[in-house]
């Protein structure tokens, strides 16, 4: 049986260990995802090795870049949006494949210490479905998140209209017009659309003027720290048990602060959505747009 050859260069990019210092293809060849991926690792710099978590999860390197989306998580809804509006090279933030390995089969049948295998009858159709319409899915969340600028944090913050408010450039904490936790709580809920998705412990009648803004999943150990130094905490997500039930038992003690989760990729897709403005500076031969996930979760009579 003859072998397929692949060479080094094509290995490393598909394996994510890529070198940096190729730019995009010259002279009017086509704009390939592995030309996209050299330009976009250029400019972010930094390692790019095979055991971390940037890299492409889904679809042909080589394909021909038509149109590029953006997005927290590329779930099948983003996928079907992205067809429709004629991207073929998805960035996402988070897994594409529900947990580490990101589609990589950890042990024989079902799920693994590291995630779905892929057999799983989701991941099949959810790889076929991107292999039918030509896509190809890229995760970039280590080095986006890596930038100075902290994207993540300022999309969030801008996109609750408190970029003005920010109290240092390389900190996450704002100070915000003085309003009671349930005023700030319900400003949250309108700015970023949600709909179950919003979780809020604490006192709803303290007044709130310092806020620390944590997109994605925020530690027990940085929630410890904070929490005593700003009115209210604004997070992707917590871990129950460790951090809920700390603020709800501070807020029992009698401390007038509260905290608010808004749902991990919610509070993702402002920063991934100032990616895509980002790339329209990086890669301007085809057309960049943000494609957001939503809030997944619904209540009785809502």
């Amino acid at each position: 049986m003859m072998r397929a050859l692949i060479s080094r260069r094509r290995f490393a990019l598909i394996t994510g260990t890529a070198g940096v210092t190729q730019l995009a293809a010259v002279g009017g060849e086509p704009l390939t995802v592995e030309a996209v991926v050299r330009r976009i690792q250029a400019e972010l710099g930094g390692d790019w090795p095979a055991t971390g978590v940037d890299g492409f999860k889904a679809g042909d390197p080589s394909t021909v870049v038509k149109g590029i989306a953006t997005t927290a998580m590329a779930t099948l809804e983003v996928l079907k949006q992205a067809v429709k509006t004629k991207a073929n090279l998805v960035l996402t933030y988070e897994p594409t494949f529900y947990g580490r390995a990101d589609g990589r089969t950890p042990a024989p049948g079902g799920r693994g210490p590291m995630g779905f295998g892929a057999d799983d009858p989701v991941v099949k159709a959810k790889r076929e479905f991107t292999e039918k319409n030509g896509l190809v899915v890229f995760r970039l969340r280590d080095h986006w998140q890596a930038r100075k600028e902290n994207d993540m944090v300022a999309g969030l913050a801008g996109a609750l209209g408190w970029s003005s408010h920010r109290v240092k450039s390389d900190d996450a904490i704002y100070d915000i017009p003085p309003a009671t936790a349930e005023e700030t709580v319900a400003l949250i809920r309108s700015k970023l659309n949600l709909r179950g998705g919003l979780r809020a412990v604490g006192d709803r009648k303290a007044i709130v003027r310092r806020i620390l803004v944590h997109p994605g999943a925020m530690t027990p150990a940085t929630m410890w720290q904070r929490y005593s130094t700003v009115d209210l905490i604004v997070a992707g997500e917590v871990r129950e048990w460790e951090n809920t039930f700390y603020a709800a038992d501070i807020f029992a003690a009698g401390e007038k602060r509260a905290l608010v989760t808004v749902g991990r990729v919610v509070s993702e897709e402002p920063g991934m959505r100032a990616c895509a403005e980002w790339l329209k500076t990086v890669v301007k031969e085809v057309p960049g747009t943000w494609i957001g996930a939503g809030d997944p979760y619904w209540r009785p009579n809502s």
